[in-house]
């Protein structure tokens, strides 16, 4: 991230033509209830999939497919709570059910929770873990198995952050979370390479959502300046203001179509220009 000075210029916000690039496609968007998920879910019915919406507010994740068009525009939901491996693999099974299958897989959803570095609490280590690098191999392992027997091609694209490569001392758990959900989809685009299953993750940098505005608040304490005032100097790099979500919700459907046929196992940087390798 980059704290925004005089000098820095805003580069607008571009909308590209959309295309139906996943015509016919049926695909899991967790985390679907807001943000980044809800983005997404939106882009990829744009271009012509069929949605499950996936998220762990019930209330929030059903009233999100009704917006979006419901079963009229082919938006389904289904809770899921991603810390536990048998709510996500009844989930699993009832998307399934949903379209009579499912082709793809994006795992948006994660959880982020703040301390003192020396001070983690094993809570925190346990919740993060489970929800950003334990639930979205669950729910690939089961999306590929279904894949698998089915004998067909698919694509799993898992939503890492721009703190898996370069860390953040005040969110410890966290970034070392994303670094093993890097690691991983590596590991399974390697295991999964010979199923035709392309599995590829996403490093967003900031971006206008809660969990940013989580945060701001969270150092706000520590540094002494108001939450709204961190939150505005949080900008990306090179871009000058926040990146917008249709801007990372492009790249995650790009490595889902098969245009990323030879991108496999990456860990790409949606960032701005903030993180160098």
């Amino acid at each position: 991230m980059h704290i925004k000075t005089t000098e820095t210029r805003t580069l607008p916000i571009r909308r590209p033509p959309v295309f139906p690039v996943h015509e016919g496609k049926r695909i899991i968007v967790t985390g679907a209830a807001q943000g980044l998920g809800r983005a997404v879910a939106e882009l990829l019915l744009a271009q012509g999939a069929k949605v499950v919406l996936m998220d762990i507010r019930e209330d929030a994740i059903f009233a999100a497919a009704q917006e979006l068009g419901g079963a009229d525009r082919g938006v389904a939901a289904v809770a899921v709570d991603m810390s536990s491996a048998e709510n996500v693999a009844k989930a699993a099974a009832a998307a399934l059910r949903k379209f009579d299958g499912i082709d793809a897989l994006a795992n948006v959803a994660g959880i982020v929770r703040h301390s003192d570095p020396l001070q983690v609490p094993r809570s925190d280590w346990d919740a993060q873990f489970a929800v950003n690098v334990i639930g979205p191999y669950e729910l690939s392992r089961l999306v590929a198995e279904h894949l698998i027997s089915e004998e067909r091609p698919g694509a799993i694209v898992n939503v890492a952050s721009e703190a898996g490569k370069i860390g953040h001392a005040q969110s410890l758990a966290y970034s070392a979370s994303k670094a093993a959900l890097i690691n991983e989809t590596r590991m399974m685009s390697a295991a999964l390479a010979y199923a035709d299953i392309n599995i590829n993750c996403v490093c967003p940098g900031g971006m206008p959502t809660a969990m940013l505005r989580e945060v701001a608040d969270a150092y706000s304490d520590r540094i002494h300046e108001t939450a709204g005032d961190i939150f505005d100097a949080m900008i990306t790099e090179q871009v000058g203001r926040h990146l917008d979500l249709a801007e990372v919700a492009r790249t995650v459907s790009f490595l889902l179509s098969e245009d990323a046929f030879a991108i496999r196992g990456q860990a790409i940087n949606v960032d701005g220009g903030g993180t160098p390798y």
